[in-house]
């Protein structure tokens, strides 16, 4: 659709479908307006109206509207409108990565649209892959493939060959992965937003055994039209510090960078699971 309908006609179906959806996922809704409602507490403390948790709510849903349409109108994007309509900073702390010649982990979470990001950078002149879980069947999983693809994104699959993930630092790439949800691992309990949650452990962790450079990347809406690409340095942990503490340091300092996006952009963290370690149903 993305590909062949005007873009207003495809936000105008993605607004008709949001409404709907908002309206028959009451499951979904429900986790989002929990998740919602632990971010603005935080963030406003006493100061927080519950009264506006609905509109929160709202907006929210049409994010994700928005990053769908962003996401199939891909094969669209190019040079001269990221010239135009992506505002980039502290571009040059992903090229002093580079520089070291040893690959480079981005980091980055749900948040805004983590698929223009990678699409972005890749239109910008670097060599970029994602780590990204296959779908429900093969078949949509190899049309999400080749959409990313279409714009120079390599797509590692979870589950693939180990060799994959060390070509990338020998080519010196740059490997997206998202560290705010767990897929394929257990996870660890960090705290995150005053409260405990489980993060996954593998963007830390191939970080620390590649010897990679380790850097977070985000690409947020400022308006309709216009984007925010930033680039955040992630500290790294002392050289004689064995494994396990180096990957602890590296996740928590993460979570750190992940949270205060969030709290910058509450209604733009379209992460739709209950990451938090007390399950129990609030009232909200």
């Amino acid at each position: 659709m993305g590909r062949y309908f005007p873009e207003k006609l495809c936000y105008l179906i993605a607004d008709i479908l949001t409404e709907l959806r908002y309206i028959f996922t009451p499951h979904l809704k429900r986790v989002m307006k929990k998740n919602l409602k632990i971010i603005l507490t935080y963030k406003y403390g006493e100061n927080f109206k519950k009264e506006d948790l609905n509109k929160y709510l709202k907006e929210t849903y049409h994010n994700f509207g928005r990053y769908m349409v962003e996401f199939f109108t891909i094969p669209k994007l190019n040079y001269k409108k990221v010239k135009k309509n992506v505002r980039i900073e502290n571009i040059e702390l992903l090229n002093e990565a580079l520089l070291k010649k040893k690959g480079v982990i981005a980091l980055t979470a749900h948040i805004g649209n983590w698929e223009l990001a990678g699409v972005v950078t890749s239109i910008l002149g670097y060599k970029i892959c994602a780590i990204a879980i296959p779908y429900l069947t093969p078949k949509i999983t190899e049309i999400y493939k080749k959409i990313r693809e279409s714009k120079g994104v390599e797509v590692i699959l979870t589950g693939s060959n180990p060799k994959d993930f060390v070509k990338f630092k020998k080519e010196n790439k740059i490997m997206a992965i998202l560290g705010d949800r767990v897929f394929t691992e257990k996870g660890t309990i960090i705290d995150f937003m005053g409260r405990k949650a489980i993060f996954p452990r593998g963007p830390a962790t191939l970080a620390i055994k590649l010897k990679t450079e380790f850097i977070a990347g985000f690409l947020v809406r400022e308006n309709k039209n216009n984007y925010r690409l930033f680039f955040e340095k992630i500290n790294y942990p002392e050289p004689d510090w064995d494994e396990e503490k180096k990957i602890d340091y590296l996740l928590n300092q993460s979570a750190k960078i992940i949270e205060r996006v969030i709290l910058q952009y509450p209604t733009q963290w379209l992460n739709f699971q209950n990451i938090w370690v007390n399950k129990n149903e609030e009232k909200i």
